[in-house]
């Protein structure tokens, strides 16, 4: 289990705004991945997603690809997300990556793939 201070992510839910936003940061492990959607999936449970915004700060996330030490396909996890977004059926969902050209690239392809509606890559 992952302290604090080794998490590579947050999740904060504004229950007035109806935004839960969310942000990772650094390169993502399959236990990194798994703290994350066991920790989303309770911090969204008590509300109804369809009258939430997700927004996503990726600005400082790696690109994913093989996780070096297990060789778990990352990008299949990261798909995996996508995927319980378009279930949730957020409002809108919006991945923010600035400069982070390959993340941006490879969050537009995958949320094209799993044709998440209402989304935007910036």
């Amino acid at each position: 289990m992952t302290t604090t201070t080794e998490k590579k992510y947050e999740l904060i839910l504004d229950k007035a705004k109806k935004i839960l936003f969310a942000k990772a940061f650094g390169s993502f492990g399959p236990n990194d991945a798994n703290a994350f959607v066991q920790e989303y999936l309770t911090i969204l449970k008590p509300v109804n997603a369809t009258e939430y915004e997700l927004l996503f700060d990726c600005k400082d996330l790696k690109v994913t690809g093989k996780d070096l030490k297990t060789g778990t396909d990352m990008t299949a996890l990261l798909a995996a997300c996508i995927d319980q977004y378009k279930k949730d059926g957020f409002k809108k969902v919006i991945f923010t990556c600035d400069k982070n050209i390959v993340i941006k690239m490879q969050l537009s392809r995958l949320a094209k793939k799993a044709d998440l509606p209402n989304f935007e890559v910036i």
